[in-house]
């Protein structure tokens, strides 16, 4: 196998979460920002990171307020998506312009979005500046899911998800499994036709 080597900086070359965060401060209108930079960051307590660019007007709305609303949009959703990736808040009504309804949050000041069918409560409980953006730890303290996704078992159905990924210039769908994870009580198995186990 021939390796080549590229310029080591971030490259949309790779598939990665979009999703889109709602965020607000008293007195102010509820904002939106497209958000590619996500990640689990711990279990326990349940964690959820994201990097915002400090030019963004979000950060400076997140920097303020006491948490963030992860919204996992829909396939049907991309044109909003990429619409609130492309302007700002600074000008614009991104609620009103995308028909949006803001859906009071439970545990936090900032709303989620009611159209979108996942919305994930953040509490901040930290900010790391890492040069041009910063990652904002958000403790999840409430979920909200739309029953249309859920399968018998209550659980969430990827299928009627149809959530989305950036890859390359474009959005793209998950497509289709290639290999079933299986959790257990006591360990996490990979279902293989040899057999396998996670390992540390």
């Amino acid at each position: 196998m021939v390796k080549v080597d590229f310029v080591p900086r971030l490259r949309r070359d790779f598939p990665y979460p979009v999703v889109l965060v709602s965020c607000s401060l008293k007195g102010d209108r509820p904002n939106l920002i497209a958000v590619g930079s996500i990640s689990h960051a711990c279990h326990v307590p349940p964690i959820l990171g994201i990097a915002i660019g400090h030019s963004r007007h979000s950060y400076r709305i997140i920097s303020h307020s006491d948490g963030f609303v992860v919204n996992v949009p829909s396939k049907t959703q991309v044109g909003i998506v990429d619409s609130c990736g492309t302007t700002s808040g600074r000008e614009i009504d991104k609620f009103k312009t995308c028909h949006l309804t803001p859906l009071p949050s439970s545990r936090i000041s900032s709303p989620g979005i009611l159209e979108f069918p996942i919305n994930i409560e953040c509490a901040k409980r930290k900010c790391v500046n890492l040069g041009s953006h910063s990652f904002f730890f958000g403790e999840i303290v409430a979920i909200h899911c739309d029953e249309s996704i859920l399968n018998d078992e209550g659980e969430i159905d990827k299928d009627r998800l149809q959530p989305l990924c950036r890859f390359s210039n474009g959005y793209w769908d998950l497509g289709e499994m290639v290999l079933k994870r299986i959790d257990t009580s006591k360990s996490a198995v990979i279902s293989l036709a040899r057999g396998g186990v996670d390992s540390d």
